[in-house]
């Protein structure tokens, strides 16, 4: 936790020094006030920008002779941004500004980054898992109706792999439409297969 110390009367009566005139901060600064001579009032004010990214909770101190106060400026989580503290000594009599400049701390930084590339993730995993069982499903229900042996045809082979190469396509652009063009294609080929073994059959009986 960054730090800032006042240091009050060192100099003189009512002077007021700091030992930065900048402090760079993510979370809040502990501002420790030093009187080196007598009694004082001191005030802690925040401009308008710095007042929108922290507060101060006792911003008037009463430091006396030769003792120290710590006063915490907290700075909200969304804080990000510049302004100004001004310490004032003396009713107003002297008075001294340091600038405040916040940042996010990096833990804040990386979790929100992140968070997009995971969600992305997720649904390219679950994309890929609708589309794998998607294909799963069609092999299986091809391979119950398709004759091996009729495979062996150029024609058949042909048409069934510019088939396929379809189906992937559609599979990878739109997963759904792809089971709806395997179950035509099922169909007809099952309309096909019935009409060629029906054929099959009519050959062989009258062979016998």
């Amino acid at each position: 936790m960054p730090g800032l110390t006042v240091y009050l009367n060192r100099e003189g009566l009512n002077t007021v020094e700091t030992d930065k005139t900048a402090v760079n901060a993510t979370r809040s600064v502990d501002i420790v006030l030093e009187n080196h001579g007598k009694p004082t009032h001191v005030h802690l004010h925040m401009n308008d920008d710095l007042a929108m990214m922290g507060s101060i909770e006792e911003p008037n101190q009463f430091v006396p002779k030769g003792e120290w106060r710590e006063v915490e400026l907290q700075l909200t989580e969304a804080a990000q941004g510049s302004g100004r503290l001004e310490i004032t000594v003396g009713y107003g009599q002297e008075r001294e500004s340091v600038e405040i400049e916040v940042e996010p701390p990096e833990d804040t930084e990386e979790t929100s980054n992140a968070g997009p590339d995971k969600i992305d993730t997720v649904g390219e995993n679950a994309g890929s898992s609708e589309q794998g069982e998607a294909a799963s499903w069609v092999s299986e229900q091809l391979g119950d109706v398709i004759d091996t042996e009729r495979l062996r045809n150029p024609l058949v082979l042909g048409t069934g792999v510019a088939f396929l190469v379809v189906l992937l396509v559609l599979l990878v652009v739109d997963p759904f439409a792809a089971v709806a063009a395997a179950l035509g294609a099922l169909l007809v080929g099952i309309t096909v297969l019935s009409y060629v073994r029906a054929d099959d059959l009519s050959e062989s009986s009258e062979e016998d």
